[in-house]
């Protein structure tokens, strides 16, 4: 058996099988290089570092949480007993005992070298703020309560805050493009916007915030009705949150601009985001039936892109202040029931 420190070079096939002599890989072409993983210098770390174990047991430090996981389910493969270590001082640590420190390197050191041209190594397109916001409840917890009320009344808020293109248009009663969009047909149609919806915002807040992506994808919707408002000359009833949703689609579809710019990458890297976020609204927002309102579907996405454009431009002390963001949000709520006041009293 081959006797690996944490920082050996990353084995060969030739001493894979022989388990002697080192083998160094050849470097990789610039174009393809990508940081490798290792295993971390436990000789770097200091006493207060490194937590207690019992003795006959020795310490693997990992780089996070879900390497620790992942090399752990390495070492299962060869029925290495291991213990995945509560995170000390932030950082984690797999547990194995002494007799099988040298062989779960050993392991850990090929899984890595076999799977160094992995994608899902490589850089993820996050400049700030986390992957995903639990703050899209407050958009559901609204949708939802509009819902219930309807159901309640009898249809009475359908009636109110339908967008009906006369009303606007000869009566003046402009809250209904804001109205319309907390409102559906049925429990089919609702759940479908909810299901895709709490994902696309959760996705659009965690990087731009809560306050602010409900803003740009509520004002993409907006927009979705007031398209629709142009493209029918003639009198036609529109009800849904699909254009809020799409909104939300077009926020994430702008915000790899900033890394673009800086990593000073060409646009080529975000041909795969673009692809993604066309093929989304092709399969949630396109649709042959009569009865899905596109031109709503297709404002609310072009929305979506045309607000998350300035959003980017917006400094992140601003976009990561709780206060503000907490503002915003509190100016959604009360702005949307404003127009349900408009809507009821006339």
């Amino acid at each position: 058996m081959a006797n690996y420190s944490d920082n050996d070079p990353l084995p060969g096939p030739s001493e894979k099988r022989a388990g002697q002599g080192h083998f160094k890989p050849p470097p990789l072409p610039e174009e393809a290089a990508v940081k490798p993983l290792k295993i971390p210098d436990l000789g770097n770390l200091s006493q207060t570092d490194l937590p207690e174990i019992e003795e006959g047991t020795k310490l693997i430090p990992a780089p996070s949480k879900r390497l620790a996981m992942e090399w752990g389910l390495v070492l299962s493969s060869q029925r290495i007993t291991y213990t995945v270590m509560h995170p000390h001082n932030g950082r984690w640590f797999l547990k194995v005992s002494a007799e099988d420190h040298a062989r779960s390197l050993e392991m850990i050191h090929l899984y890595l070298f076999e799977n160094r041209h992995w994608s899902w190594n490589r850089e993820m397109i996050l400049l700030r703020g986390k992957l995903f916001s639990w703050g899209g409840l407050y958009w559901v917890f609204l949708v939802l309560l509009v819902y219930l009320l309807n159901y309640l009344t009898h249809d009475a808020l359908k009636t109110y805050g339908i967008m009906d293109s006369e009303r606007v248009l000869m009566n003046g009663e402009w809250w209904r493009i804001v109205t319309a969009t907390f409102l559906h047909a049925d429990i089919g149609h609702l759940a479908s916007n909810l299901s895709l919806g709490i994902l696309l915002f959760g996705l659009a807040m965690g990087y731009y915030g809560v306050g602010w992506a409900l803003i740009g994808a509520s004002l993409g919707g907006f927009c979705g009705n007031l398209l629709s408002l142009f493209l029918h000359q003639s009198q036609y009833l529109s009800l849904g949150a699909s254009g809020v949703v799409t909104g939300a689609l077009g926020l994430l579809t702008i915000y790899w601009l900033p890394w673009i710019y800086a990593k000073s990458r060409p646009l080529r890297f975000a041909y795969s985001m673009l692809a993604g976020s066309a093929l989304i609204f092709i399969l949630a927002g396109l649709s042959p039936d009569p009865q899905v309102n596109v031109p709503a579907h297709l404002g609310g996405y072009l929305g979506g892109i045309f607000f998350g454009a300035i959003l980017i431009f917006i400094p992140d002390r601003f976009l990561e202040n709780t206060e503000l963001n907490v503002a915003l949000t509190i100016l959604w709520f009360a702005f949307s029931a404003f127009c349900w006041f408009l809507a009821v009293q006339y």
